[in-house]
């Protein structure tokens, strides 16, 4: 029978003086200076002085204390190492708290971004931009550890349904990437990513080759207007892509400043370009329109003439985002084949073609670099020729913004413009 009786124990508290008594077989009552009461159990283990928290009285009473005591002795006389494997469990429910917080998949890409994405690549946004819209919305909340094939199959399963073959190869590249580095730091195993391949993806794609015609433009500019809630800065961002020819960050990335309206000119710096010359671009009455409808959204303060319409976490650019767009066309309503952003430039340059512009003039609207010794000794801008290839581009356009694209009558049979 132990030595303490609850009388005592209550006494101890009440004169608040820090004590430390045994009640027998190795079961200690203690009282601290701060005035925390707790029983331990002290006993050896391989030749060693061991102690053993057991719990605060009066939580744990003195019956309870002594019932708890004899059970783990029970486990000394057997062989274990109660204080050790508390300690265990403890530094298991630890672990357990940390990567429920910090082990998701959403966790990792952080990690992920900043280790290996943000300074080692040259546009890190694009790839935060697919994680953003394809990766991240499936797999961000689970756990690193418990992400299996078959997430990953339904990671891939809607863009390859969808058409998007080259962003569901890319997706899949990412995703794998992702996992290794997990591996890596050794926190699974293996990697959920791993079985797939391009046949999981539509099979290997070739160059892009897809061109919108003109049906596909009606239908285009048709779904804008009647998908609900198509957002009216997108809408004019991907008409003036189309009337344009120019590199979607080219646009996204312009201020007003850089245009002037009165004269129709658009005068994009070098420094904005992926060729790294500056360029003066006319602006058709189309593309004035779409532009003066853009101002009146203008937000204050925000010289971009696309700003940033949501700030996102840890975002510091006041520009539309690099996936804005791609998200726009994703939520667009109609039966057209799949299309990307870029393919827009794509269909201005075959348009441009198809109007009877000719092949060198047609280059420098999209602002492609001249090769050769004509690059060298050539730096004439052909502005007047470019001007009266994209007046004939955006009627084109603005026939199909109206639902008709039959009446046009191609470049090189057109009389009286001016240029």
């Amino acid at each position: 029978m132990g030595k303490l009786t609850d009388v005592e124990l209550r006494n101890w508290i009440k004169a608040g003086q820090p004590v430390a008594k045994a009640d027998g077989d190795g079961l200690t009552f203690t009282l601290s200076a701060k005035g925390t009461a707790a029983w331990t159990l002290r006993y050896r283990y391989a030749g060693k002085a061991k102690e053993l928290t057991l719990g605060r009285y009066p939580d744990l009473s003195l019956a309870k204390a002594r019932e708890l005591a004899a059970e783990k002795r029970v486990q000394i006389r057997l062989g274990a190492d109660v204080a050790e494997e508390k300690q265990a469990q403890k530094e298991a429910a630890k672990a357990a708290a940390i990567r429920s917080k910090l082990g998701t998949v959403k966790a990792l890409y952080d990690e992920f971004y900043e280790r290996q994405i943000a300074e080692s690549r040259k546009n890190p946004e694009q790839v935060a931009g697919v994680f953003a819209l394809h990766i991240l919305p499936k797999l961000g909340n689970k756990q690193v550890e418990d992400v299996r094939p078959a997430d990953v199959d339904a990671m891939l399963r809607p863009l390859v349904d969808r058409g998007v073959f080259r962003t569901a190869a890319k997706a899949l590249q990412l995703t794998k990437a992702l996992f290794s580095f997990a591996m890596k730091r050794h926190i699974i195993a293996s990697n959920p990513a791993a079985p797939f391949n391009s046949t999981d993806t539509g099979g290997k794609t070739g160059p892009r080759s897809r061109v919108l015609s003109k049906a596909e433009l009606v239908k285009f500019f048709k779904a804008m207007q009647d998908t609900p809630n198509f957002p009216a800065y997108s809408s004019a961002a991907l008409r003036l892509l189309l009337a344009l020819g120019v590199r979607k960050m080219e646009l996204l990335t312009a201020t007003w400043d850089q245009f002037d309206l009165k004269a129709a000119e658009w005068h994009l710096p070098a420094d904005q370009t992926k060729t790294e010359s500056a360029i003066r671009i006319p602006l058709s009455p189309w593309v004035l329109r779409i532009l003066e409808e853009q101002k009146t959204r203008q937000h204050r303060n925000n010289p971009y003439v696309f700003p940033v319409q949501r700030i996102a976490p840890g975002k510091t650019t006041r520009y539309m985002g690099e996936t804005t767009l791609n998200h726009a066309l994703y939520m667009l309503q109609s039966d057209l084949e799949p299309f990307t952003v870029h393919d827009l430039r794509r269909t201005a340059r075959t348009h441009l073609a198809a109007l009877g512009v000719a092949p060198h003039i047609a280059e420098l609207c999209l602002n492609h670099k001249t090769k050769g010794i004509e690059a060298v000794y050539n730096v004439h801008d052909y502005f007047a020729e470019r001007r009266a290839a994209l007046f004939a581009l955006s009627d084109l356009l603005a026939e199909c913004e109206n639902g008709d694209a039959k009446k046009l009558v191609p470049i090189r049979q057109q009389r009286g413009r001016k240029a």
